[in-house]
């Protein structure tokens, strides 16, 4: 077995398993679970919105369910880590069964969703798709020639975002299933992924953040029902109309897929209850799902209208070859700034973490794909900005197609300099990051800008929070700070929403995985 096979393997239903988790022994009559604890579920995002309908459907047939959210690459990878999961239920089976390093015992389908486009009515308009739904070709061409700017999820974390990667290349090249390599069209994904101007690791994340300033952007791709959750929260004018690609989709289909054996009963239980009458006439009506019974009625706003049903490569190594390519060559280019605290309190074990996680990006080494992916690609500029009570020179690195080794001795020398002085002027370090941000958004304006922002503690030297924000230009980027140590939750909360990013806490999960997940946002 090859080393890149082994490490789809290894790695798991890796863009594809947004999965439930689920644990809790039969107990002979009673309440399934009880013996050993409730059955964890492990889910992907959107199925927060879902959260109450399931758990007491699962009460209802006596079996104590905890659910919990993880992103696709993470759920296979911590299971065939050896992570003690019962059951999963990702967005789709095919990854996971591809990828599993043990087949589920059994799994079944227990509702639906499209992976589609959602396109504000003016610019449907102005396209001509409100006549006529658009190929996959149509919507490259435009997001190329730049007419269409949308919000997707990063493939290579989250299943809407693979789901749409793959529906393109599967479309361009006339294959409804079993694409090949050589098939796959990079100069039609490339003006695709030229349109994607906001990107996420969770697909209920991206929603909100769409929604939180519905002008910036012309479309969504996401998953049908989340769209459809979204517009209810949005005025007339923001509303997405829905589209379906003429050339095809592909679809979420939910399966619940059982690991553990010992919970076979439970299994059982939990799949009657989620596929029964009432249960799918609830998530119908109130999350837009499309029931897996078929005399149950869909939602308004639900199309009865059949489409052509696109798959996955049935094959890891085409499925890691154009995550690769898609990251390395055809998304649009990358500025990643880290604003890092190097203050007195984070001595010792602190700035250890912090120098672990850093070199997890710079190395990018591991068979995992998701450490392969979130490392520092071809074609990014990573600019490091250490800070105490004083803002330390900013050090550039440009990490070309043939200079990557070079740019990774660069951040590895940097990254074990790092040494440990004075207080803490956070919002000194955030404007001289943001002066950088606005010069590299003059420079190059295709470019994707963020700023990461670790610290432990609460500013008490130079400008504040309200002298950064007064700062801010037009063209202000999302910034993601980490929650670490003794750092006010408040003001870090406060500063991503201002900012339209997200918070990523770090307090009680390793670094090194934290960092993982904000390359998704970047």
């Amino acid at each position: 077995m090859t080393d890149r096979r082994r490490g789809w393997a290894a790695v798991g239903a890796v863009l594809l398993a947004l999965g439930l988790t689920a644990c809790g022994r039969e107990s002979g009559g009673g309440a399934a679970g009880t013996a050993q604890g409730p059955v964890t579920v492990l889910a992907g995002s959107e199925l927060r919105d879902v959260e109450p309908q399931l758990l007491k459907a699962a009460a209802d047939a006596g079996v104590p369910v905890k659910l919990s959210y993880a992103g696709t690459l993470d759920i296979v990878e911590r299971v065939n880590a050896g992570e003690a999961v019962d059951m999963i239920l990702p967005p789709s089976g095919a990854y996971p069964s591809l990828a599993l390093a043990t087949p589920p015992r059994a799994r079944e389908k227990l509702f639906y969703s499209r992976v589609v486009l959602g396109v504000r009515s003016d610019k449907a308009r102005a396209l001509g798709w409100d006549r006529r739904a658009p190929a996959w070709t149509d919507i490259a061409r435009a997001a190329g020639a730049g007419r269409l700017h949308f919000a997707m999820t990063n493939p290579t974390s989250s299943n809407t975002g693979m789901s749409a990667l793959f529906a393109v290349a599967s479309a361009v090249a006339g294959k409804t299933e079993d694409l090949s390599e050589k098939e796959v069209n990079g100069t039609v994904l490339k003006a695709f992924l030229a349109g994607q101007t906001l990107t996420a690791g969770s697909s209920g994340w991206l929603a909100e953040a769409y929604a939180r300033d519905p002008s910036a952007l012309d479309a969504m791709i996401n998953y049908e029902a989340v769209i459809l959750r979204t517009n209810a929260s949005l005025a007339d004018k923001d509303r997405l109309v829905i589209i379906h690609p003429r050339d095809g989709v592909i679809t979420a289909d939910y399966p619940l897929m059982l690991l553990n054996e010992r919970r076979r009963d439970a299994y059982t239980r939990l799949v009657a209850a989620f596929k029964s009458v009432a249960v799918q006439q609830n998530l119908a009506a109130s999350a837009f799902l499309r029931p897996a019974l078929p005399d149950v009625p869909l939602a308004a706003g639900v199309s009865p209208e059949p489409v052509v049903e696109l798959t996955f490569p049935n094959r890891l190594e085409v499925i890691d070859a154009v995550l690769q390519a898609a990251q390395a060559q055809w998304r649009r280019p990358a500025t990643s700034i880290f604003v890092l605290d190097v203050s007195d309190s984070m001595a010792g074990a602190r700035l250890d973490a912090m120098r672990q996680a850093l070199l997890t990006l710079v190395e990018a080494k591991g068979l995992a794909a998701s450490q392969r992916y979130a490392g520092f690609q071809p074609r990014e500029r990573v600019i490091m900005i250490p800070f105490s009570d004083k803002v330390f020179p900013p050090t550039q690195v440009d990490f070309g197609q043939e200079t990557l080794d070079d740019g990774r001795r660069q951040l590895r020398t940097f990254v074990n300099a790092l040494h440990i002085a004075g207080g803490t002027a956070i919002y000194a370090a955030l404007i001289r990051a943001d002066e950088l941000a606005d010069a590299e958004l003059r420079q190059s304006p295709d470019r994707t800008v963020s700023i990461v922002l670790l610290t432990d503690g609460i500013n008490n030297s130079g400008p504040g929070y309200y002298e950064f924000m007064r700062h801010r230009g037009a063209d202000a980027v999302r910034v993601f700070p980490i929650l670490f140590g003794e750092a006010s939750v408040d003001q870090m909360e406060s500063l991503a929403s201002a900012t339209r990013g997200r918070t990523f806490d770090g307090r009680h999960t390793a670094l090194a995985s934290i960092f993982k997940d904000i390359r998704a946002y970047q």
